[in-house]
Formats: structure tokens, C-alpha cells, sequence
């Protein structure tokens, strides 16, 4: 003869499925930012000056896109459906105040704006990481799925890893890019001093030519 279901047992199917839907609601809110972050990637690939920056944005363009297929996964396994959402989140970027911000669009160099570009990035891997270290805690507390929470680790440990980087390299970066920036506006000045010499001269020369 079946037992029959006991309070318990309610209890538990109801907090099972009650932490299913929290992970669910978690990981739709991960992918909405990796989601935004491949746009990001992408952009950032193209326009970045600086090699070695480029090679690691390109290799964590592929982790993203690996992170999005993990998050996409497990959302079908819990039952979210089997078109995960496609929105995409806002990352955390400083936004300054327009006039600011249209005078650094329109005033920077490009070597000044990698390195602007440059922080940005750092800013929005450790606010990922931030993130998915919040997930993990409030589904380990939930005793949730213990492949969901596997795969945010392995989403934070590649998040952690390029922000590591991006901490160690900016500023090395940054200082190469400001010093050749300085040694460009220094032969300019430079170039634009010579030129009145060189046109005197071109003048001397001229008349030299005509008297002889």
C-alpha cells in the first residue's frame, strides 16, 4: 500500500521546488549580463589599439559565449523553459554627466580611450564576479542544484581570472600608451618650431639662387 504524503514530504517538495525557481530567476539575471557583455566584447575587439589586450579580450569573448551556453543549460534542466532569455542587462559602466562625457568622446585620443575602455572592463569583470559569488552563496544557503552551482563557479573562476589580469596589466598598459602619447606631442611641437626655420631657410636659398 503507497504511504501516504506527509507534511514533510509537502515541505520538501515545495522548498525544492521553490529554490528551483530562485536559481532560475538567478541565472536568467547572469545570462541578461553575459548577454550584454558579448556585445561589449565584440566592440571593445574591434577597436582596441593594443595588442596583448586584444588576444585576452578575444580569448574571454570565447569564455562568454561558453558562460552564456552553461547559464542557458542549466535554466532548461530546472525547467525554465527552452528559450532562455535573450534581454540583455545593463553592465556597470561609470556614466558621467553628458556635457563630460561628449567632451571626453570628442577631446580624447584613441590612446586615451583604451585606457578609459581599459578601466571599464576591470570595473564590469569584478562587478560579474561580485555577482556570481552572491548566486553561489544564496543557492548554497538554499541547498539548491548542485550542477547549477558548479557551473556559476566555473562562470566566476574565468570572470576572476581576466579581471585579475586587467587589475595586473592596466596600469603597465596605460603608462606605455601615455608615455608614447607624450613623445608624439612632443615631436609635434617639436615639427611645428622647425617649420618657420625651414621655410626661412627655403627663402634664404631662393634668393641665394636669384643673385647668383
Amino acid at each position: 500500500m503507497p504511504r501516504q504524503l506527509e507534511q514533510d514530504d509537502y515541505y520538501y517538495d515545495n522548498s525544492s521546488s521553490s529554490a528551483d525557481a530562485i536559481s532560475i530567476a538567478g541565472l536568467s539575471l547572469a545570462l541578461s549580463y553575459e548577454n550584454a557583455a558579448i556585445d561589449r566584447l565584440e566592440k571593445r575587439l574591434q577597436e582596441s589599439i593594443v595588442p596583448e589586450v586584444k588576444q585576452k579580450i578575444k580569448q574571454h569573448l570565447q569564455q562568454t559565449r561558453e558562460q552564456q551556453q552553461r547559464l542557458k543549460d542549466r535554466i532548461n534542466a530546472l525547467g525554465g523553459g527552452m528559450e532562455p532569455v535573450a534581454e540583455k542587462g545593463r553592465l556597470p559602466i561609470p556614466e558621467p554627466p553628458r556635457s563630460l562625457k561628449m567632451m571626453i568622446e570628442s577631446n580624447s585620443s584613441e590612446k586615451e580611450r583604451e585606457v578609459w575602455e581599459s578601466l571599464n572592463d576591470l570595473i564590469i569583470e569584478r562587478a560579474e564576479a561580485i555577482m556570481y559569488r552572491g548566486g553561489i552563496q544564496a543557492l548554497e544557503l538554499l541547498k539548491a542544484d548542485k550542477k547549477t552551482i558548479k557551473a556559476l563557479e566555473k562562470n566566476l573562476k574565468e570572470e576572476e581570472a581576466f579581471g585579475d589580469w586587467l587589475e595586473k596589466n592596466n596600469p603597465k598598459i596605460a603608462r606605455k600608451l601615455m608615455t608614447k602619447q607624450m613623445q608624439h606631442k612632443k615631436q609635434r611641437k617639436k615639427k611645428k618650431r622647425e617649420e618657420p626655420i625651414q621655410e626661412q631657410d627655403k627663402d634664404v636659398e631662393a634668393i641665394s639662387a636669384t643673385v647668383t
